[in-house]
């Protein structure tokens, strides 16, 4: 939701900007190493009948694989903060950005890319594997499907899967076999 039609929906009296920048280290991660996937705001009930605005972030350590969610006050009070299994929490638009550079930069993908006709690079899905494989616990995998589309000829010729490793933002397949997808309680 857009921030004024936020503001225009509190409706409370006297909300300066002040206050609103007074919010914004909340929207970051509480430890730098921490990279925010996401924050919303969200109203809650009270016990007591009355309402208060909740901030929720969650956040990836890249260095330990951890997956965060905290919630504060508009003041900046954690009022909870947990150690989540966030294999699948969706990427943001910055990892997906990082993510797509990396592989349009990758010195075996970018010739494919250049020699296409019209290219184009979509997905960024979560990627988990069981242990032992480079996008197993503790990672932060996201998937892409290059592939080349010829519109006169209502064709799509897939180039490659591609995984990036969101941890550092790195290639760890160029070529992926898509019939090794998401770990799951079949495959193992």
């Amino acid at each position: 939701m857009p921030l004024t039609r936020f503001l225009s929906r509190l409706a409370l009296p006297g909300l300066a900007l002040g206050a609103l920048l007074a919010l914004a280290p909340t929207l970051h991660a509480q430890n730098a190493s921490e990279r925010v996937l996401r924050s919303w705001t969200d109203e809650v009930k009270l016990d007591d009948g009355s309402t208060e605005v909740r901030i929720v972030t969650d956040t990836f350590n890249p260095q330990t694989g951890a997956y965060t969610r905290t919630v504060t006050t508009e003041e900046g009070k954690v009022v909870e903060r947990s150690v989540r299994d966030g294999a699948f929490v969706r990427p943001s638009e910055e990892e997906i950005r990082l993510a797509r550079q990396a592989i349009l930069n990758h010195p075996e993908i970018a010739p494919l890319v250049a020699s296409a006709a019209n290219p184009v690079l979509s997905g960024g899905f979560v990627l988990s594997r069981e242990d032992g494989h480079p996008c197993g616990p503790g990672s932060r995998c996201l998937q892409f499907d290059l592939y080349d589309v010829n519109d006169a000829a209502r064709e799509v010729n897939r180039i490659r899967f591609v995984i990036v490793d969101a941890r550092d933002f790195s290639v760890v397949d160029a070529d992926f076999d898509p019939r090794h997808g998401n770990a799951t309680r079949f495959n193992r």
